[in-house]
């Protein structure tokens, strides 16, 4: 069941605007705390909801491209990935990794990193330090490394979290969400 967090109040950086001034106060900025809404971030219904990647890697094939791209009815606040490597015998397959987040044009580490750092079990997910916010639309690019020889590996690997719609709002996309009424 989806819940509203907060009270409604308006984003403090902003004071409910959604814009605020450049540093030289010439022009104007969409609001960095509140991404534009005029809302507090924490204002928000959070849907369950997940990001997928999957391909077949060939015998030690090299920077292999996954793209996938967030809807567009709310951002995505990724929380903990798991991850399966299976071979074509049916063995625990091996594989590396590295996510951009291509609309900040971030790469998110510093080099390729092995699956079993990067990703955990559906048991046992790796869960960020901190989340981490994926606008709506944007693209994310997994590159793959295949780190098995002689054989095709499939790889699964999923980012899981939360779409955070306004809860000012929740017609945006959330239809059927279930919210609970302040009295």
């Amino acid at each position: 069941m989806a819940q509203a967090n907060g009270n409604g109040t308006k984003c403090k950086g902003c004071n409910g605007r959604g814009q605020i001034a450049t540093p030289n106060g010439r022009m104007w900025q969409t609001c960095p705390n509140c991404n534009g809404s005029g809302q507090n971030p924490q204002d928000v219904i959070r849907v369950p909801w997940s990001l997928q990647f999957n391909v077949t890697l060939t015998s030690l094939q090299q920077n292999v491209p996954v793209i996938t791209q967030e809807d567009s009815d709310a951002d995505f606040e990724w929380i903990y990935t798991t991850a399966t490597c299976i071979n074509a015998d049916a063995s625990p397959g091996l594989y590396a990794v590295q996510l951009k987040d291509n609309s900040t044009g971030r790469t998110l580490s510093s080099g390729f990193v092995n699956g079993e750092l990067f990703a955990g079990t559906a048991q046992l997910p790796m869960v960020l330090p901190e989340p981490y916010l994926i606008s709506r639309t944007a693209t994310v690019q997994a590159n793959f490394n295949s780190r098995v020889s002689g054989q095709n590996t499939t790889v699964q690997l999923v980012l899981h979290g939360y779409k955070l719609f306004p809860a000012a709002a929740p017609m945006q996309g959330s239809a059927g969400a279930i919210v609970q009424a302040n009295p």
